[in-house]
């Protein structure tokens, strides 16, 4: 399970024990639940973002090893 769906599964969790959410606790409950699902987001898309560099890295060192030969 990657860590998009452990933030959504968590949120869900939180949802489905039905705190209240307009308590104190639960108003910091739900933030910080927010909070994970955004930073989630953010990484996965750092992730995407170096698989993407890794493999032009890749291809350029492929390149110059050609016209190095």
């Amino acid at each position: 399970m990657g860590i998009t769906e452990n933030a959504a599964y968590l949120k869900g969790l939180f949802e489905g024990y039905e705190l209240d959410v307009a308590s104190k606790e639960g108003r910091i409950i739900s933030g910080m639940l927010d909070l994970i699902a955004d930073m989630a987001d953010k990484i996965s898309a750092l992730e995407a973002d170096n698989r993407e560099l890794h493999e032009y890295v890749e291809e350029i060192d492929k390149d110059l090893g050609e016209l190095e030969e």
